[in-house]
Parts: C-alpha cells; structure tokens; sequence
C-alpha cells in the first residue's frame, strides 16, 4: 500500500513566489494605482486544491494594505474540481457577512483577466490569526495538542458556533440560486438538495477517476443509497467546515476561508465534515504511532454544541459521515493522481489505496 506521509501531502505544483511577486505588482498597478509597490509576498502552508498568495500593495503615502489572492487552479496541474467558481465564493462570503456574526473575509476584487497570473482570483482583505496546520497534521504536534482539554473544548464550540451561523441562511429567507455545483446546477432548486449533491459526487468521481474503478468508492455510493435517511430542510452550506479553514486568536474564529464547496443542503452535512476530518486526521496520527487526539471533535460534543446553540437535533451524523468521507475518498484520489503524476509517489496494484484511509472508510460501512 502507498502510505501517506507528511512530506506526500505537499504540493510541488505550486508557483514559487519569485514568479507570482512580479505577477501581482502589474496587477496592483492596473487595478490600485501605477504608484503601488507589491511587498512581502508569500503562501500559507494550508490548502490542497488552490493557491493562495499573501501580500502587501504599500501607497505613495506609506499607507499598506494586507491582501491575499486565492487563485483558481491552472487547469494543465491536475485541479482537485471539475469547476472552481470564484464568483459564487465572493457571494457567499458577502452573504455571509452581511447576514452573521461569521467572520468572512472581506473580498476586494474578483479579478477575471487571465493575463495577470494566468487564472482568474479573488482578492481578499488578510487576517492575522492561526489555523490548525495541515501539513505535518496538527495532530502530530501544535498549539491544538498543546491546549489543555478545557481549551480544547472552548475551541470545539467556537467552531461549531460558526455553523450555527452559517445555517442560520437558508432559501427561505435568502436567494441562493447563485450556489451551483461541479456540472452548474442549483441544489436549493432540487426538490431534493440531498439528491442533487449525491449526483454532484457521482459527476465528481466520473471525472475524477479517468477511467479507473475504486470499488471502495462504488460501495460506498451503494452504501449511501441503500441507508439513506429522511431528508432534513436545507440551508446554506460552508461546505469545506474543518477547523484548518479557519484562522483564531485565542481559541476563538477570526477567518472562515476556503469556501469552495459552498452547498445548500441538511445541517449535517457541515456538521459530519467537522467530525470526519479530525477522524482522518486522528486515523492518520495512530498509522504513525502517535497519540493524536483522540477525543477531539467527538460526534457527541458537536451535536451537542450545535443543539445548545441552535435549538437542532442532529439526526443520523454516521450517514452524513460516510457521505463526507465519500467527498474525501474523491478527493484524495485526485491529489493522489496529482502526486503519481509529479513524481511523489507510485501508482499502487490495487486502485483502492490511493485511498489512504481506506480501513478506516471500509470500517463505517462494513
């Protein structure tokens, strides 16, 4: 089997900074001012499907801005999506800040000429804080394992409190036509938005896979039909809800970023794919003989938290969780396809472990 490691989990794809500097600074000239000078430019250590470059636009009058750019992936670099819409991302982070307390960022400019770095990208205001690293897992070390219990569970429910938010926008008292899915069709105008991200996932993996049958992810698909419980109302979803997405001081929320697979659907959605994570991250810390944390994240306490803060009972979260990690078995054949092609690592016999969590996958629905 070809196991993961921290050092597999980079991505070589990206573009050096050196290249991007210059990029930005015809950019800021075009579209800030032809005085602005273009400083500091670097990336953030998180994140697997785009690129995000950090920078600072310094004015004649001294005056800096602190900005990021999330960039819609080139196309000739194995994109982890089949579409990667920069325009419903903006309009949802705007939604979201105008309708809660959850700390969006502030988006300055959609920038759709290609000329500039080659692919359209958003432009946001940037935020001082810290997220829970993906790379080495903060489960293998950081200030996460290094809180206390209590400190921990403080940040369990200001995570969740920011789904409560979120949730609080659903398409009764908000139009959310414009979030669509990988084939651009609308969730919230399915009679079923459950329905419609089941076949969004099928369309994924048929791209996704080229070719190539994953009989693990084709069981689980099985699973999902065959356990399928009773629908719950829809609302507006973070879609990508883990801690790594977003940025705190002093255990509280400051960011919510990454709002790629933005979706309109049950609660629980949201709620599973901050459980499952920690559960892959957990997984992934005892393949390599570490303690992790292990009672991080617990089913129980994010229901709970939810529940306190909402007034909403959580039902059936083990089918939302095999669903979230469903999504992530694609995903990670994706990436894993992307790391073969760059030479991170070899194409296993057996197409399955490309899924490098598949025991703990074929664990939820054996």
């Amino acid at each position: 089997m070809a196991e993961p490691s921290p050092e597999t989990m980079t991505t070589p794809w990206r573009r050096d900074p050196s290249e991007t500097a210059p990029a930005l600074q015809r950019w800021a000239e075009a579209r800030i001012g032809a005085e602005v000078q273009v400083t500091d430019v670097g990336e953030p250590g998180n994140g697997m499907s785009s690129e995000t470059a950090l920078f600072t636009v310094v004015h004649p009058d001294g005056r800096e801005e602190r900005l990021v750019a999330r960039l819609a992936p080139l196309p000739d670099v194995f994109p982890v999506f089949p579409a990667y819409d920069l325009a419903m991302q903006q309009r949802c982070m705007e939604l979201v800040r105008e309708r809660t307390a959850a700390p969006a960022p502030v988006c300055r400019f959609l920038e759709t000429d290609t000329a500039f770095l080659g692919t359209p990208f958003l432009v946001m205001d940037r935020v001082d804080g810290e997220a829970p690293a993906d790379v080495p897992p903060y489960v293998f070390g950081g200030w996460v394992m290094d809180a206390t219990p209590e400190e921990r569970e403080t940040l369990v429910r200001n995570s969740v409190a920011v789904l409560a938010e979120v949730h609080s926008i659903d398409p009764t008292n908000a139009d959310l036509s414009f979030v669509t899915d990988y084939r651009g069709e609308q969730p919230a105008a399915h009679p079923s938005p459950m329905t419609a991200q089941l076949d969004a996932q099928r369309h994924y993996y048929e791209w996704a896979r080229e070719g190539v049958s994953y009989p693990l992810i084709e069981r689980t698909f099985a699973w999902l039909d065959a356990n399928r419980p009773e629908e719950p109302p829809a609302v507006l979803l973070w879609g990508d809800s883990r801690i790594g997405n977003m940025l705190y001081r002093d255990l509280s929320p400051v960011a919510v970023l990454d709002w790629e697979m933005a979706t309109v659907g049950p609660r629980e959605v949201d709620l599973a794919w901050m459980v499952y994570l920690h559960r892959f991250f957990q997984d992934l810390a005892v393949r390599f003989e570490l303690p992790g944390i292990p009672d991080f994240m617990a089913p129980e306490l994010v229901t709970d938290t939810y529940r306190e803060l909402t007034g909403y009972e959580s039902q059936d979260l083990h089918w939302y969780e095999v669903f979230g990690a469903l999504r992530f078995a694609i995903v990670s054949v994706r990436t894993s396809t992307r790391g073969i092609a760059y030479g991170q690592m070899e194409a296993p016999a057996d197409p399955d472990d490309l899924i490098m969590f598949r025991t703990l996958l074929d664990g939820m629905i054996s």
